[in-house]
């Protein structure tokens, strides 16, 4: 199992990288051009507000919280990996609207430092839950470059064998990619459910105490 995960980092870090890249793009756009993107954010926020509803209608409780974090991310996730085959349009957009979604949540941090934001909201489980959405991203890529290359083959004949390898590897690997995915994201389901809001709570409500103090 060790040899498969090595094996599939390294022909996938490149795409991986290019995963950071895109949804460091959107942060920037997020967090500096906020006003210009507030509409988009906007439509994003009404769909996690429609995942807390549902949170609330179940209950509230911390499985409820859990499942329905893990059930939505499982299938975004998995959602970026195969739709990927659609020239990789869904997973670059997929990251750059969640980069920017982020972004524009930092920018909008009145009175709480984004920074302090940052590491007590999204560290705790976003260690976890971003790498997994970034190489589940970077896997949709790498299935997107081959089906633009698969298009291209038709006036390069020649490189048919190089590709029916390429495609070969990557169907090969793509089982161990989704539960090597699920399995960040188990993670991070259970601590952004039970221990990202208690430190949200301790942290951001002294900050908070502080400002309205000051």
């Amino acid at each position: 199992m060790k040899n498969h995960l090595q094996r599939l980092w390294l022909d996938n870090r490149g795409f991986f990288l290019a995963a950071c890249l895109l949804f460091i793009g959107g942060g920037l756009i997020g967090y500096f051009q906020a006003p210009m993107v507030e509409a988009m954010v906007s439509e994003l926020m009404g769909q996690l507000k429609e995942i807390v509803d549902r949170i609330k209608e179940s209950g509230g409780g911390v499985f409820a919280t859990f499942w329905m974090i893990f059930s939505n991310n499982v299938v975004s996730a998995l959602m970026m990996m195969a739709l990927g085959l659609f020239f990789a349009f869904f997973p670059i957009i997929g990251l750059v609207a969640n980069g920017i979604l982020l972004g524009f949540i930092l920018s909008k941090s009145v009175g709480v430092s984004p920074w302090l934001m940052l590491g007590a909201g999204i560290l705790p489980h976003g260690i976890f839950e971003l790498p997994a959405v970034l190489f589940a991203a970077g896997v949709g890529i790498r299935l997107g470059l081959l089906s633009f290359r698969s298009v291209g083959v038709l006036f390069q004949p020649h490189k048919i064998e190089r590709l029916k390898n390429d495609w070969y590897d990557t169907l090969k690997q793509f089982p161990v990619a989704v539960i090597t995915v699920i399995a960040l994201l188990l993670i991070a389901a259970i601590v952004e459910s039970s221990i990202t809001p208690y430190i949200l709570n301790g942290l951001i409500g002294d900050q908070m105490k502080l400002n309205l103090v000051k």
